[in-house]
Parts: C-alpha cells; structure tokens; sequence
C-alpha cells in the first residue's frame, strides 16, 4: 500500500533534516522531496516547524509504546525493570539512527506549541504509570525515594549520552556491548546499593614489584629488600587473593633503633 501523504512528508522532512541540517531545510525542499503538491503539504501542515514537530511527537511515541509495553509486562524488580528500559533505548537507536539524530539535534518542541501541549501529556502518563509500579518498590526499600525526574535522568541519561557518541561515528562496538555497564550503575544508584565490583570495565595490574630498604634514624640503610606480589583490586572478595612471593636480596637482623621505610 502506498505510503500515506503525511508519512512521505514527514519521511522526506526527515531525510531533509539530517542531510542539510534544520536551519538549511526548506518547506520547498520537502515537498520536492516527498513528491507531493503545496496544497496537499499545506493540509497537512502550515509550516516547516509544525513538520518538525509532528516528526519529533512521532518519534518519542514510536520510543515510548516500548516502554509501554515492558509496563505491561509487570517487571519484577529494579534490575529487570531497568534492563528493559535500558535495552530498548539502545535497540530502538539502533533500528531508527536518522530519528534519533533528529531527536538530540532538534533538543525539544515548543512547550506552549499542540506539539508541546500533546507531548507534556504523554509524557506525564508515562511517568505516572512507572511511579506506580515503582511504589511499592518505594516502600519495601529496593528504590530510594526520588522524583521521577531523577529516576528519568539517573536510567537514561547516561545512555544518552553513549548514544550521542556512537551515532557521532566516535563509539564502532554496537550500543549493546553498553548494557550490562549501563544496568549495573543504574541499578546501584536506583537502590543506593554499590555495583558489584566482579565486573572491571579496565584491565588491572596482576602483579607488582615492592622494594624495601631497612634503615636506622641517621638514614643509613642497614639492608634491603625486594619483594614481588600478585595485586588485587578493592572491592574483590578476599577468595581472590593469592599468596605472595618475596624473595630477599639482602638481609641483617633488625636493632630496636631501626625503622622500616618502603619504596614502590
């Protein structure tokens, strides 16, 4: 079935806005594109602001019936509710690259505009059904009292950000190599509970080097040392650490007067 002539708009505004960029983007230029006449464009939409309106409504709704449908699914627990919503972010990015550049370079609608009016309300019901699945959570203590603000900007936000990189060509792994990252601090911050540490993000040392000098309060040194460890980071359980291996490069039996001094 042909595409209607309010989709072609829009999908010609889309491809428009993204090649040219908002400001260079012309009404002309979109109804060239989308093949259709001025009356029939005009019909649809007085201006190139109401396109790019109904174009950003558009897409926040597509994002949003995810999240409607995970509520749906009545997630158990913070974590589940999160990697949910985390994982939709990322996959719809993903699938709607050209939208979601839009969405972050347009920023927002006017709030007094139908567009703004339309949005506010969505938005509004949205946040009332999370904050009351999340009520419960609230009040047997697995999610810190917060505004839906901060729970919005604590579970999304740093997606966000990720994404801005990846669709600037800045990130090459997929946005789901993030999630799991992206779950464990938005679940710590929901609970206040720290993320466990099982998972490095940055490969640390295993071993080190330490050297030791044994030296009396005149600063002669009397004897010294080396000694090498295995390192464990903290945070690790104490099952993780391994016995340490020295070996002695010189030695002489300690007087009371002696202090130790070690050097890395």
């Amino acid at each position: 079935m042909p595409a209607s002539v309010r989709t072609r708009i829009l999908d010609s505004a889309l491809s428009c806005f993204i090649e040219f960029g908002y400001d260079q983007t012309t009404i002309a230029r979109i109804r060239e594109r989308s093949q259709v006449t001025n009356g029939a464009l005009f019909h649809h939409f007085p201006s190139k602001e109401a396109i790019a309106d109904a174009l950003y409504v558009d897409a926040l709704g597509s994002f949003q019936e995810g999240l409607w449908d995970l509520l749906r699914r009545k997630p158990r627990s913070v974590r589940a509710a999160v990697r949910g919503v985390l994982a939709h972010q990322l996959a719809w990015i993903e699938a709607h690259t050209d939208l979601a550049r839009f969405l972050y370079m347009r920023g927002h609608v006017d709030w007094d505009s139908p567009a703004g009016t339309e949005l506010a309300a969505r938005n509004r019901s949205l946040a009332d059904a999370y904050r009351e699945w999340m009520m419960p959570l609230v009040r047997n203590g697995q999610v810190r009292p917060m505004s839906m603000l901060m729970a919005t900007a604590i579970v999304g936000g740093p997606a966000h950000a990720i994404a801005r990189r990846w669709l600037a060509g800045e990130l090459r792994e997929p946005l789901g190599a993030y999630l799991d990252e992206l779950v464990d601090a938005a679940t710590a911050a929901l609970s206040g509970t720290p993320a466990s540490g099982a998972r490095q993000s940055v490969e640390l040392p295993r071993a080190g080097r330490i050297r030791l000098e044994l030296v009396a309060e005149d600063g002669s040194v009397l004897a010294v040392g080396e000694a090498e460890a295995d390192l464990t980071a903290l945070g690790f359980s104490p099952e993780t650490h391994r016995r340490s291996r020295t070996r002695g490069s010189g030695q002489a039996a300690p007087s009371p007067p002696a202090a130790s001094r070690a050097r890395r």
